[in-house]
């Protein structure tokens, strides 16, 4: 693909932009071009798969810059009679054609089949569009003050002073160069709109999106020995397009890696392990994580795995390379998934965070080594299709029970169908590595990883509402290197509402001064759906006063309040972390009792609970009582079943400590129970 960067209303802007592209110039190798006039720059790095033509593209009153593959781009040319000489031209011609006014620009971009990140500028209209792809498989980051600079990557535009958001994918944002003014537009997401299991259509719609996506290059497959890269193999190899996998393993043999192998000899294409060791993952390690930017352990121990085969198919003049990352998002082939009361909202859930969560990472690495990154499973049209099809063809004991049985039809033997794998980091065996690394140094992943980046990952806001599951959530992400700028607790009238916890909410500012982090208080009438505008309110104060660029949930199981919660976050371009989602109810208890939280239950609605549980701290004994109710009656052990409700007194990022100086239990006719505390101090 290509870089892009700009900068518009900088009495600086010709250098900024400059010096922007020259810190992303891996990005594209093949061509560069600088464009500048009176208060404006735009800049681009081609990495040439389609032609070579230089972009910025200047036409009449517009100008346009593209980090894009479009794969319709012929058949779009001949549509609408156009003269356009490569894909990017191509998505330029479109724009200009149809582009009446921005607000059309998303039924425009439904017509494109394909990945991008680029920008419009209108000379007449004095606005630069900024818009990505709807999954957002190409990158662009953006800061707005009186002014706007973006790029493909973070790192070309970051500094002190600069703390740079990257654009949500379902978001294009539209700035006025006279006014200074950002707004944004929508960008429809997919919507689940079930139908009959068809999969000849879906047979067919993972062939073309594998065989569209070939180029006239040397290609390269990201190899793991799972079903997801072997069935991108087969479709190739029985389409007689040659290509080289790529499997990076430690010097510890893993039996994923003597799968490869097998697999390899049966389908009878090239295989080449690439093998590393301790000392040049030790040295490779400022490199990768200062490449992805985050010191977030998962992203960091898979981008190892990444970056080695990266480097070996770079060494062959690798042009295009295909990862099988989305099969498990859309097949549900996390086991988590087949926890969940709709796999289907999960898949939904999981493609609006795989921006933040897999394709950034994957995407830097890819262009730090000159290659392109393509990714099959993430088609538009197959997407669409999985999501539409009902949640009884996916759930099973077994994982991506559909897309096995798919592969099956697709020619691939019974054995190879039925390829299970662990995580690429584990497979490999360089996860193993990394915490022999890190162990010998005595510290954690994270805090070994953010040494070496030397900044906290982004700012977010922790939604709060005082009890266990939302303290631990915030714990996690703190853990990860988040920096948690502010609390969030919203304070609902209706006790009984959808979304919010309500019992001792009020003790929420108080916990946020033992915690030692600023909180934004947010009344609402706790009206169904109309409680969300309050939160969306709530969410905007925190962004605007505290900059943060995400939220952390503790949803475990509630598919209504994430969902919710996650669109929410869409529309005001923030990212949303939820740790604890589908965690074992029993291990989180454990982990909970084990790290010293002190937390107490607070009002119990559930048989076999009463108001001896109340006011008192939940300890090993508490939580065998409830694995035993739980295996009786069936209880949720953590009580997410809305079972009882918990206050945290303290916890590993307490300041000081909370304690109860007065209190009551009222007992109601039901057998519920509930703890009124009239007084509490904290003690340091």
């Amino acid at each position: 693909m290509c870089g892009i960067t700009g900068a518009i209303n900088l009495e600086n802007h010709k250098e900024i932009a400059s010096n922007a592209l020259n810190k992303i110039l891996y990005r594209g190798i093949d061509n560069k071009k600088i464009h500048s006039e009176n208060n404006f720059t735009f800049a681009h790095c081609l990495h040439s798969i389609v032609g070579n033509k230089p972009q910025p593209l200047i036409k009449g009153n517009f100008i346009f810059g593209s980090n894009c593959e479009i794969y319709n781009w012929k058949e779009l040319k001949e549509k609408y009679n156009l003269n356009s000489e490569n894909d990017a031209e191509l998505l330029f011609d479109l724009l200009i054609k149809k582009l009446n006014k921005p607000e059309e620009l998303n039924s425009i971009l439904k017509e494109v089949s394909g990945v991008f990140a680029f920008f419009l500028h209108n000379k007449k209209e004095n606005y630069t569009i900024l818009a990505r792809d709807l999954l957002g498989e190409k990158p662009l980051w953006f800061y707005n003050k009186d002014s706007l600079i973006f790029a493909s990557e973070r790192k070309a535009i970051a500094s002190k002073e600069i703390e740079p958001e990257e654009l949500n994918p379902r978001k294009i944002l539209l700035f006025n160069h006279k006014t200074n003014k950002l707004t944004f537009l929508h960008q429809d997401f997919f919507k689940i709109e079930p139908e009959k299991l068809n999969k000849e259509n879906l047979k067919r719609l993972i062939k073309s999106s594998i065989l569209q996506r070939v180029p006239n290059k040397h290609l390269g497959i990201l190899f793991s020995g799972g079903l997801d890269s072997t069935l991108l193999a087969h479709i190739l190899t029985n389409n007689n397009i040659p290509f080289t996998a790529y499997m990076t393993v430690s010097e510890t043999k893993t039996k994923e890696i003597e799968n490869a192998e097998k697999i390899a000899k049966e389908l009878n294409f090239k295989l080449k392990l690439v093998k590393t060791n301790k000392e040049q993952i030790i040295k490779e390690l400022p490199k990768i994580v200062n490449l992805i930017e985050t010191a977030d352990p998962v992203k960091v121990e898979v981008a190892t795995t990444l970056y080695f085969s990266l480097q070996a198919a770079q060494k062959d003049n690798i042009k295009v390379i295909f990862s099988g990352v989305g099969a498990d998002d859309i097949f549900g082939g996390y086991k988590r998934m087949h926890q969940s009361q709709n796999i289907t909202l999960d898949s939904l859930s999981n493609l609006r965070r795989i921006y933040e969560r897999d394709l950034y990472r994957d995407d830097v690495l890819s262009m730090a080594h000159n290659i392109e990154l393509r990714l099959p499973y993430l088609d538009k049209k197959l997407v669409q299709a999985c999501l539409n099809t009902p949640d009884e063809h996916k759930v099973s004991e077994t994982p991506k029970k559909l897309m096995r049985e798919l592969s099956r039809e697709l020619g691939l033997s019974k054995e190879l169908s039925q390829l299970k794998r662990n995580a690429a980091q584990y497979s490999s065996g360089i996860g193993k590595v990394i915490s022999k690394i890190v162990k010998e140094k005595g510290q954690y992943k994270a805090e070994y990883f953010s040494n070496i980046l030397k900044r906290k990952n982004i700012k977010l806001g922790a939604l709060f509402s005082s009890g266990k599951d939302s303290v631990y959530a915030l714990h996690i992400q703190h853990r990860l290197n988040y920096e948690v700028s502010c609390l969030i607790t919203i304070d609902s009238q209706n006790k009984d509402s959808f979304m919010f916890h309500t019992p001792t909410i009020e003790l929420a500012e108080t916990q946020a001064e033992c915690l030692d982090i600023p909180i934004i208080l947010q009344k609402t009438k706790g009206e169904e759906e109309k409680e969300l505008t309050d939160l969306e309110v709530a969410l905007t104060r925190a962004k605007e006063k505290y900059q943060i660029q995400g939220i952390i949930t503790g949803a475990i199981f509630s598919n209504y309040q994430r969902t919710r919660i996650e669109e929410i976050c869409d529309k005001l371009n923030l990212k949303c972390y939820s740790p604890l989602w589908h965690m074992d109810q029993e291990t989180e208890m454990k982990n909970l009792i084990q790290k010293d939280y002190k937390f107490i239950m607070t009002k119990v609605a559930a048989e076999g609970l009463d108001k001896s549980f109340l006011n008192k701290i939940v300890t090993q004994t508490e939580l065998d009582k409830l694995v035993k109710l739980n295996k009786k009656l069936h209880i949720n052990v953590a009580g997410e079943g809305g079972e009882f409700e918990t206050l945290v007194l303290d916890a590993p990022l307490f300041k000081s400590k909370l304690k109860i100086e007065e209190s009551e239990i009222i007992e109601e006719k039901d057998g519920s129970a509930t703890l009124i505390i009239k007084k509490i101090s904290k003690q340091e």
